[in-house]
């Protein structure tokens, strides 16, 4: 038994070694494009920014917000630069809900109320990117991206007269950084990754409501963690 041990466990030390120098998709980061898609599940946030004097605006006091996870599906369409350096166009759509609570005055009852707004967005999403890789070791590589993101919320209601709605303006632009690991199999690549994004466009809508008096930018924040098939 002791010998048939040691046996068994130099044979599989062996097919492990000769497993690793099997190269999947060898030449895979050669091609000039390939496609692909991606899902993933974001988390997309409100950065608010108040006027620096609460004092100018009575019957307000704060706006906490709370994020609760939304999905996306894309599409990966990828270019070839150079050696290391790639161009992706991602469009993507996204559904998310983001949660306000609004610490306001309420004069229907004169005294201090808590009012719970639900934000909805379906996000057409229109990224470009910069990906740039590290050498290939075996079926892995790392890599990191940076590029800009530009929204569309299909679901904004901007243009809606209702001082009860908490409004956000349809169109967002804003910078995206991520870091993933290419994993080559036989027949295909996949990649888990995470990304962050940082809002650049204000989407606050002014409409004189109390709830957001004393707002003075509202932006954007988001992670994502998605899965890529190419």
């Amino acid at each position: 038994m002791r010998y048939t041990i040691v046996f068994v466990f130099f044979a599989c030390s062996h097919f492990s070694s000769y497993a690793q120098r099997i190269l999947n998709l060898p030449t895979y980061t050669s091609k000039p494009y390939h496609f692909g898609f991606y899902i993933g599940i974001n988390w997309y946030n409100f950065h608010i920014q108040h006027h620096p004097d609460f004092n100018q605006f009575p019957g307000y006091y704060s706006t906490l917000t709370f994020v609760e996870p939304g999905y996306h599906v894309g599409i990966i369409s990828d270019l070839k630069l150079v050696n290391h350096l790639n161009l992706r166009f991602n469009p993507a759509f996204a559904a998310t809900v983001r949660r306000l609570e609004i610490d306001a005055f309420n004069p229907n009852f004169m005294r201090r109320d808590i009012y719970v707004k639900d934000v909805e967005s379906s996000f057409v999403e229109l990224p470009f990117e910069l990906k740039f890789s590290s050498k290939r070791l075996g079926n892995y590589l790392v890599y990191v991206t940076g590029g800009l993101r530009y929204n569309i919320d299909l679901a904004s209601q901007e243009d809606v007269q209702d001082d009860e709605l908490f409004k956000i303006r349809r169109h967002d632009l804003a910078y995206e950084f991520g870091a993933g690991i290419d994993i080559f199999f036989e027949y295909f690549k996949m990649s888990p990754q995470i990304k962050v994004g940082f809002g650049v466009a204000n989407l606050l809508v002014n409409d004189g409501s109390v709830y957001v008096s004393n707002i003075d930018r509202i932006l954007t924040r988001s992670v994502l963690f998605c899965i890529t098939f190419e």
